[in-house]
């Protein structure tokens, strides 16, 4: 892994649910074209969000069906995965992370590139991933924050 990549994703957790579904619809399309991955991981804080993240990918964005599935439904096909606290992603190559939760998985070192959503809630998320910066800090994994997504979402 190159880096972890903190990017804000709104200011409430709907907000970021949102963000998240465009940001995976950006990097299935390689919009970015950075780096090749065949597997999509979204970590969600609870299952009741990645519920709502699962129905909102079905219409946002518009005219794009996005190939994604809960991790418990077991799929072993499904290149972009949903899960939440609890659940376990499939161990594959050439995976990216959109992490929701707000803290860093212990398996970072799987993925190729982490995708650390920040909540600007001024509360609890946000303190929770400046944590998680400060952990990228520790560990010695280059922390970047990036804002170019807030401008074309």
């Amino acid at each position: 892994m190159s880096a972890v990549e903190f990017v804000v994703a709104g200011s409430d957790m709907n907000q970021g649910i949102t963000f998240a579904s465009k940001l995976t619809a950006n990097l299935f399309l390689n919009k970015d074209n950075l780096f090749n991955f065949n597997y999509i991981d979204i970590r969600c804080v609870s299952a009741e969000d990645a519920e709502a993240l699962d129905e909102i990918m079905w219409s946002i964005p518009k005219n794009i069906l996005l190939p994604h599935n809960l991790l418990h439904i077991k799929d072993d096909k499904s290149i972009i995965n949903i899960g939440y606290p609890g659940g376990k992603f499939i161990n594959k190559d050439n995976k990216v992370l959109i992490n929701l939760n707000p803290n860093l998985p212990r398996q970072i070192h799987i993925y190729k590139q982490i995708y650390q959503l920040v909540i600007e809630d001024n509360a609890e998320l946000r303190s929770s991933a400046a944590n998680s910066w400060k952990k990228c800090k520790k560990l010695g994994i280059k922390a970047i924050f990036n804002d170019r997504y807030e401008k074309e979402f």
